[in-house]
């Protein structure tokens, strides 16, 4: 069985060296090629890949890629190539010994996607992985070791895709989720397509949470609420932009376009709480109990140490 590894990359070049070096550790590149996407990276990623990993493949692209364009220009390739198995991985995702084996291996014998659940390093709690779809959204499921668990779509982070799956529904639909969503919305609609997705208990990885200052509460964080407006309708991050509104219509109809118009009036809400309660009375009254500005803390004070 040939298995290709795609991993899009942009300006980390530390953090993909890291990466490949991981999987070298590990005995993968053994058993799998590897795909590096480069998106316009302007800090040597490219050059410095070819370097040390001579036998990986490195497509570049243009700075404007994003990673559902990068992540479709690597899949394609793998395809043409005549890979069996694609694996998706993100460059800071940490992958632990065997994980990856693993991850293929039930994919091979299930005839279905599988997903590793990635473990927040700041937090050892659960980050991202196999999603369970809601009435308004979709929240991550837990899997523990040794569980083998069906859900209804994934995060794209660590998946390992068959080539059936490829040939039946094609890649990501990169022309509404060039970004935002594009992993969910290709499980949705592989799981329409009649393919299973799994959980793998046993191919942990290790996720980072990026770093704390590109993370915000809007009731209790610093950045601005203007600037958290602005983040929020930036067409790549896509939760007020139009991806976030196509992910909504297309896998929730109506209910989907009524909660997404409940959002904006949510954060409306926020936006003016914000503006008439100083910052560190709403600190005081609310910092112990909210769980997003728990996190983030925690995270700060990892980066710290």
């Amino acid at each position: 069985m040939k298995v290709s590894i795609v991993i899009p990359a942009h300006n980390r070049r530390s953090i993909t060296l890291e990466c490949l070096q991981r999987l070298q550790q590990q005995k993968v590149l053994s058993w799998a090629s590897v795909i590096i996407v480069d998106d316009g990276s302007t800090d040597g990623t490219h050059e410095a890949v070819r370097a040390a990993f001579p036998e990986t493949l490195v497509i570049s692209g243009d700075g404007n890629l994003w990673w559902g364009g990068a992540m479709q220009l690597g899949i394609w390739q793998a395809y043409h190539d005549g890979a069996d198995f694609v694996i998706w991985l993100n460059d800071d995702c940490q992958t632990r010994p065997g994980s990856l084996l693993t991850l293929f291996k039930v994919s091979q014998t299930q005839h279905a996607i599988t997903v590793a659940p990635c473990l927040l390093r700041e937090t050892r709690s659960l980050h991202y992985g196999g999603l369970r779809k809601k009435i308004f959204g979709v929240e991550v499921i837990p899997c523990a070791p040794g569980e083998v668990i069906p859900c209804d779509t994934l995060c794209g982070n660590c998946v390992c895709v068959p080539r059936e799956v490829i040939t039946r529904i094609g890649a990501l639909d990169i022309d509404a989720f060039p970004h935002f969503a594009g992993d969910a919305d290709y499980g949705f609609r592989a799981r329409e397509a009649g393919f299973q997705i799994l959980i793998v208990g046993d191919a942990v990885c290790d996720s980072s949470y990026g770093s704390a200052k590109n993370r915000q509460s809007w009731l209790l964080g610093d950045m601005s609420i203007r600037e958290l407006w602005k983040l929020c309708f930036h067409p790549m991050n896509g939760v007020l932009a139009r991806p976030g509104l196509l992910f909504k219509l297309r896998h929730w109809g109506l209910l989907g376009g009524l909660n997404y118009i409940f959002k904006i009036l949510h954060l409306l809400a926020v936006s003016c709480l914000r503006m008439l309660v100083p910052r560190s009375l709403l600190l005081d009254l609310l910092g112990k109990k909210h769980k997003t500005h728990q996190q983030i803390q925690a995270v700060k004070l990892w980066e710290s140490q």
